[in-house]
């Protein structure tokens, strides 16, 4: 898709919030695999327009995933964000993908304790109630954890203020990961009532860090820098390649710089066709009750993303 006249003339615009504004926020994530969900924790903490309260990790061994966040949370001196382990296992029971090279070069990982002393989907809507619909939640992995909310706690889930997602693919062929993972998840977050924006993959590819961003970002002081330069070429070397979409970082970055976004109202579908499990396509443009991405300005979007994480 081009980039609009319109979306170019407000890119340059910003929304200025008052500083004493901070937006509650819970992030739920499979972090350590891709490492675009490092890279957006690190903005959403850093985001001077949220207050991120709580990471909940999905998908796979989330105890080890919720000590990758704990590791990355403490090295940003942030031991105020609650750490939640969260579900393993998928609604649709498809099996878990795992890389394998998760945790590799965080260092200490294992030194890192995190108790689990309640579901990650009781603390979503548990969050949600106590903030009386102030909360916002951004999730950048398979569904499940917002699911097991939804079903557990659906008048608590009622007042999670937006629902922010990277997921699903909708003029690309073929299925996105988050959804493909577990989408029978998916299915029930999108026909819940929840206020969403959702970020797909088709506009996620058109964002790119490469080797000039992985500069500026290793020189973050405070061992910031060198972890998440090793989680970078660490994945671009598990991917054979040079750079990297910030898939999860555009998703955060549609909380604090929608105007860099054009959006459409739709519904999504989710399709079980066993060629193509996750496949999603959007219908009732205009009066479906999702928003979706449909346009980004994506070289300001990639500077902005860079800008942020380096701050």
């Amino acid at each position: 898709m081009a980039e609009s006249a319109g979306l170019r003339a407000r890119a340059g615009s910003r929304y200025c919030l008052p500083l004493t504004i901070m937006r509650p926020v819970v992030f739920d994530t499979d972090i350590g695999t891709d490492v675009d969900d490092i890279l957006a924790l690190v903005l959403l903490a850093k985001a001077p327009e949220l207050k991120l309260l709580g990471v909940t990790t999905v998908y796979g061994d989330t105890g080890f995933r919720a000590r990758i966040a704990k590791a990355t949370t403490h090295t940003l001196g942030r031991e105020d964000i609650a750490i939640v382990p969260g579900e393993q296992h998928t609604l649709s029971g498809r099996q878990i993908h795992w890389a394998g090279h998760e945790g590799e070069g965080i260092p200490q990982v294992n030194s890192f304790e995190v108790k689990a002393n309640q579901p990650a989907s009781s603390y979503i809507g548990e969050t949600a109630e106590a903030l009386g619909g102030e909360l916002e939640v951004i999730a950048t992995g398979p569904l499940t954890n917002i699911a097991r909310a939804i079903t557990a706690a659906p008048s608590s889930c009622a007042r999670i203020k937006h629902l922010y997602i990277m997921g699903g693919a909708f003029w690309r062929s073929g299925a996105e990961h988050n959804v493909k993972c577990d989408a029978d998840a998916a299915r029930v977050v999108f026909s819940s009532n929840i206020a969403m924006t959702v970020i797909s993959l088709d506009l996620t590819l058109r964002v790119w860090l490469g080797r000039k961003e992985l500069t500026r970002i290793a020189a973050l002081p405070n061992g910031l820098g060198p972890l998440l330069e090793n989680q970078l070429i660490r994945w671009w070397e598990y991917q054979h390649v040079q750079g990297s979409s910030p898939h999860d970082p555009l998703a955060a970055l549609a909380m604090v710089r929608p105007d860099l976004f054009r959006f459409e109202n739709y519904d999504i579908d989710v399709h079980d066709e066993a060629s193509a499990p996750g496949f999603t396509t959007v219908v009732n443009r205009q009066s479906g009750k999702i928003r979706v991405g449909v346009d980004v300005f994506a070289r300001t979007a990639e500077q902005e993303i860079v800008q942020r994480i380096v701050s």
